[in-house]
């Protein structure tokens, strides 16, 4: 019996083996691209976060003395006027051995206080500087958010106390002076504020008081959180502690009541 003669086995296909092992190395190759790339990512967020960690450099764009306008201005130290203690929220403008104590509450962009300044400015001088009285006076900042931009009051008081550091007897025509210049919801710049100061008698220097705000953080913190405690609003005045409730635009009114006292 014949028999068909046997056929060799055919051999594998040649394409796809090689095909599979060039998609296998080139998965490879791109997945570790892939995970370069996010860790190049992952590191530089890192990065990015530890640089925004850092406390704000005092410097900017590398430059020496260059501001950063980022970083948090330092808190100004609480500074008294001369003579002042820490916590003494008022000036004595004088010391009487005998006769009333007189507290006098103001605020230098309050229209009512210069009224009360005119009518009763002189007299005050006058009893304290002949020593018939011990006259203190609470400069407020109570009106910083009514001027444009907001902080007039606090700044004009700043001035005043300014002057009284130089002479004490400048207060009153300092006083007088700011009263008599006493500006709209504008407020007055730190330059006019010297000029004002400087007409009344002040030397040149006490400008560099006024631009530092040297007593601003005394009127803010001591004055102003004693006097909420103790008057309503401003112009204000205390005998002996004792609300003075009669007229203050009449001139002499207020004298007498002293007087009285």
């Amino acid at each position: 019996m014949s028999t068909a003669p046997e056929q060799p086995a055919a051999p594998p296909p040649a394409g796809p083996a090689p095909n599979r092992k060039r998609n296998l190395i080139l998965g490879i190759v791109g997945g570790l691209a892939c995970l370069g790339l996010l860790a190049a990512v992952v590191i530089g967020l890192i990065g990015f976060a530890l640089f925004r960690a850092q406390p704000s450099d005092p410097v900017s764009n590398g430059n020496p003395g260059t501001p950063n306008p980022d970083a948090p201005a330092a808190e100004a130290p609480l500074t008294a006027p001369p003579g002042t203690a820490d916590d003494q929220p008022y000036l004595e403008l004088n010391t009487a051995t005998d006769g009333p104590v007189v507290d006098v509450y103001l605020d230098f962009l309050c229209p009512h206080c210069a009224t009360f300044a005119e009518s009763n400015g002189s007299d005050l001088q006058e009893l304290a500087e002949t020593g018939t009285i011990t006259l203190r006076v609470h400069p407020r900042p109570m009106l910083d958010a009514n001027s444009s931009p907001a902080g007039y009051s606090g700044r004009a008081a700043n001035a005043a106390v300014c002057a009284y550091a130089e002479d004490p007897a400048l207060w009153f025509p300092v006083e007088e002076a700011l009263f008599d210049e006493q500006p709209g919801a504008e407020g007055l710049t730190d330059q006019e504020l010297t000029e004002v100061v400087t007409d009344a008698g002040a030397s040149d220097a006490v400008g560099e008081c006024i631009t530092a705000g040297t007593y601003l953080p005394w009127i803010q913190d001591v004055v102003e959180p004693q006097a909420r405690e103790s008057t309503q609003g401003t112009p204000t005045v205390l005998i002996d502690g004792v609300q003075y409730t009669g007229t203050l635009d009449t001139p002499g009114a207020l004298r007498e009541a002293i007087e009285a006292a």
